[in-house]
């Protein structure tokens, strides 16, 4: 997944990323979620998800923290988008942190993904100044707690 995040933000310029995010996406879907009670409500999830952080992103660059030229959205951070629910289920569901051990995970490392995009892709630009930054972390911080918790108690939960 790393490898890919990497890829897409580097070079994914064309549609190929983001149709290369759904096969990994669906690949990890029937792979891991062989569960049937699983599947309409990670489905749901997921789509939400890449959803929120698509409208996220568009917040951003409303705000002018984040901007990426002329184009409506991007396909390298679309295809990131889409393989992002593959975390969850992967990585995520091993702990069942507190909110605010989620909220401070990704308070840290979603700017820290924003920043490190921004350094590998010119066609992202991302103000690096100290309130850009620390509104990075809020939101991010935000949206991975509540993300999280609700991946825990709604997906998680079906097949406890």
């Amino acid at each position: 997944l790393q490898t890919f995040w990497y890829l897409s933000i580097k070079f994914g310029q064309t549609i190929i990323f983001p149709l290369l995010g759904g096969l990994i996406f669906m690949t990890d879907f029937f792979v891991f979620k062989k569960e049937n009670n699983l599947k309409k409500s990670y489905l749901i999830f997921s789509l939400t998800l890449v959803v929120s952080g698509i409208l996220m992103d568009k917040g951003f660059e409303y705000l002018k923290l984040l901007t990426w030229g002329n184009q409506f959205y991007p396909f390298e951070l679309l295809g990131v988008w889409i393989i992002f629910p593959c975390y969850y289920y992967q990585f995520f569901n091993k702990f069942s942190s507190p909110w605010f051990v989620s909220f401070l995970l990704g308070a840290v490392f979603g700017p820290i993904a924003y920043l490190s995009g921004g350094s590998i892709n010119s066609n992202l630009n991302l103000d690096s100044s100290f309130t850009t930054v620390s509104f990075l972390c809020l939101f991010w911080g935000l949206f991975f707690g509540i993300s999280n918790l609700l991946f825990y108690k709604k997906v998680l939960k079906k097949i406890i």
